[in-house]
């Protein structure tokens, strides 16, 4: 691919530093014009532009071309766009138009910073059997757009004075724009984009609730489309966030940091029948929108867009509060998926391997995630040191610091949790044999960092907080929670090399050497010497206990969490692990209380006051700024898949769909239910379950089991 193009820019790179923001050159735009003279059978645009493009054929912005390019580690691999363009090729005139953004090509902290570029190939086959192929090469044309200024995390800034009317369109006159020059390339090999495109969703318009002030009753990720009249000159400043300030009458952008600014700004070129404009190459998280300057009228939009993966699984109850936190579970996940998973939209918008493997089966169960994370099991490989080290964001935005912080069992270990859940949800093996090596690696690099079986060198429980709300107060001891993730990885993958047929056995000898060094460390006459709710939480998931030891932990667990007024002081580990627990060991009436119990902090304190996503931290609403303050982080989203579960009983043993067993558990609080995952659905009442199965499953109720083929199944409920 792209033997015969070359990478093209506006100008050649004289400078020897890096430009301030302020110092940096418009955003390009590059066109070629062609001429069809045949009857075309098809036309495939294969292309990539670095930072950030937006493609567009004879003046219509070519479908899925929405913050195309997938960032990389570009010495390493160059992921492109292919796009069908067959049905938007005219006889006579076309032109290719591309605008390139800077992204976080040239962002301070990118090491690899420098000018934007792109390289493309057109492949047209004609009816009657030729060929011809446009490249990038000089012949294409450049000239300064509009877009004054874009980065990743900041913002667009657009001056309609200076638009340029039908740019990319057949007819328009380039001729007297410059030629585009020769540049360097990144270096790395393409690949081909193996994750859904960014695309956009739905419209959603503003309610304005003060002036310029604009609520758009969710909270989401996307842009502003603003409709506006005003005096040619006149620059507006589009201001994004999650929350207003205390009086109602602002937008509050205190919780944004790493260096942004989430703003957008317009300069109105005048046009009396007003003006529609929206940015080209970045996206926020937001749910309000404020706009100041001076304009006589204005409507705003919100654009929402992120990686269309196909949503797999429905679920609704009689209980409001249940089907809140479902939504805001979903709605996380959907609005931090661009390309792949995001921490949040409205602040960083990195990577976070840790914040995934949280979500793992929260996403699986909901999602068809395999595309996206079959796209992150290549980036993983790419990241991964030959030691075996991974950096805490996959793709890292840097090459320093993503190895030095937050690296340890429980981030790391995204690179074995992301492909155990895609496969056990969608039975599709290969991306396992991807990262087969990569995992092993790994395991080989946690030796490396002991001389026993213990770890000590994690991130630890992210997010938890004390009874008095400091943040990371009263924390999992970290060798604790390392170890036990230790333990959990080999396990899976002696179950995964059960199931492809390799030998399971040297990580069943690792799994049992684990727990006999956490034993003789931690675990004294069959009690764990800490209490912390997720160091025994974790302890339990990772089956550090002996059989007799296990019931009385977990009553231990449950009377401590009672004992806190059924609140959770603790992170994200915590979560993942205390109602797979509580439920394994009979307690799921009190873990569904703890989940709808509505005292501040939890899940139904934060429904309750009014969010549609899940908080950074369950004590959300502090004014601790270490809490960072996010209202939008999908790590404590596997109470998700605790509701299919749990409350569903949907269950998965192994991979695939080869093992399931329905068994709902019926609790006080919810009489009425129907969820479906992966095409399994699940409803009842207060009289009969009904399931329906494109797999053969087993029924399980009330100590009875029934084997069932596929088909449709209707059961007395037993109370």
């Amino acid at each position: 691919m792209f033997e015969n193009a070359k990478w093209i820019t506006r100008k050649p790179w004289l400078e020897w530093r890096m430009p301030s923001y302020e110092e940096l050159p418009p955003a390009p735009y590059l066109t070629k014009s062609f001429y069809i003279e045949k009857s075309v059978a098809s036309a495939t645009l294969n292309i990539v532009a670095y930072g950030q493009g937006a493609y567009f054929i004879n003046g219509k912005r070519i479908p899925d071309s929405y913050l195309p390019t997938m960032h990389s580690l570009t010495d390493k691999t160059l992921v492109y766009n292919s796009y069908d363009i067959t049905g938007d090729i005219k006889h006579g005139k076309n032109k290719l138009g591309v605008a390139i953004g800077n992204d976080f090509q040239t962002n301070h902290s990118n090491p690899y910073r420098g000018y934007v570029r792109m390289i493309a190939q057109l492949d047209i086959t004609y009816k009657d059997g030729t060929a011809q192929q446009i490249v990038s090469n000089t012949s294409w044309k450049t000239a300064d757009s509009p877009i004054l200024f874009d980065m990743r995390r900041c913002g667009e800034k657009f001056d309609a004075r200076l638009k340029i009317n039908g740019w990319c369109d057949p007819d328009f006159d380039d001729s007297a724009w410059d030629n585009a020059f020769i540049c360097k390339g990144l270096g790395g090999k393409f690949r081909k984009k193996i994750v859904e495109p960014i695309r956009i969703i739905r419209l959603i318009r503003g309610t304005e609730i003060e002036k310029g002030l604009f609520d758009f009753g969710t909270n989401t990720a996307g842009w502003a489309r603003i409709n506006v009249k005003g005096k040619s000159g006149n620059e507006i400043v589009i201001k994004y966030s999650e929350r207003l300030t205390d009086d109602n009458k602002n937008v509050d952008q205190e919780s944004i940091t790493n260096g942004g600014s989430h703003k957008d700004q317009y300069i109105m070129e005048g046009n009396p029948d007003g003006e529609e404009w929206e940015q080209s190459f970045i996206y926020h998280g937001f749910r309000y929108v404020e706009v100041e300057g001076e304009y006589d009228e204005i409507t705003v939009d919100a654009v929402v867009a992120f990686t269309d993966m196909p949503l797999t699984s429905s679920f609704s109850c009689d209980n409001d509060v249940i089907n809140k936190i479902h939504h805001a579970c979903i709605n996380s996940i959907q609005t931090n998926c661009h390309d792949l998973m995001t921490d949040c939209p409205h602040r960083e918008q990195n990577f976070w391997t840790g914040d995934a493997a949280a979500s793992a089966e929260a996403i699986t169960m909901s999602f068809d995630a395999y595309n996206m994370l079959s796209e992150w099991a290549e980036h993983f490989k790419d990241s991964q040191l030959d030691d075996g080290q991974l950096p805490c964001i996959v793709p890292p935005f840097g090459r320093a610091w993503e190895y030095l912080f937050a690296t340890g069992p429980d981030w790391d270990s995204a690179i074995i949790h992301l492909p155990y859940y895609a496969y056990k949800y969608s039975g599709r093996r290969e991306i396992v044999d991807t990262l087969w090596e990569n995992m092993n690696r790994l395991l080989k690099y946690f030796e490396s960092r002991t001389e026993s079986r213990i770890l000590n060198f994690g991130l630890g429980d992210w997010a938890c907080f004390g009874k008095d709300g400091a943040m990371h107060k009263d924390m999992c001891p970290i060798e604790i929670s390392d170890t036990c993730f230790y333990r959990i990885d080999a396990l899976m993958m002696a179950e995964m090399a059960e199931a492809t047929g390799r030998d399971s056995k040297p990580y069943l000898l690792l799994a049992d050497e684990i727990k006999a060094e956490f034993r003789n460390k931690f675990i004294i006459d069959g009690k764990l010497t800490s209490d912390n709710d997720t160091a025994v939480s974790m302890s339990l998931f990772a089956g550090m206990y002996e059989k007799n030891e296990e019931q009385a932990e977990a009553d231990r667990l449950a009377k401590h969490i009672s004992d806190n007024g059924k609140r959770l002081f603790c992170g994200i580990h915590g979560v993942r692990t205390i109602f797979d627990m509580l439920t394994k060991f009979g307690y799921t009436q009190f873990a569904f209380d703890v989940v709808t119990d509505d005292k501040y902090p939890g899940y139904a304190a934060s429904v309750k006051a009014g969010l549609d996503t899940l908080p950074e931290t369950f004590n959300f609403a502090s004014k601790d700024k270490s809490g960072f303050l996010s209202l939008n982080h999908h790590f404590f989203s596997h109470i998700n898949a605790w509701f299919y579960k749990t409350l569903a009983g949907i269950r998965i043993n192994g991979f695939g769909f080869e093992d399931v067993v329905i068994e709902p558990v019926f609790v006080e609080g919810i009489n009425e239910l129907t969820a479906e995952s992966h095409g399994i659905k699940v409803s009842y009442n207060s009289k009969a379950v009904k399931v329906t199965s494109p797999y053969p499953f087993t029924f399980k109720q009330g100590g009875n089991t029934v084997s069932c083929q596929s088909g449709e199944y209707e059961f007395e409920r037993q109370i």
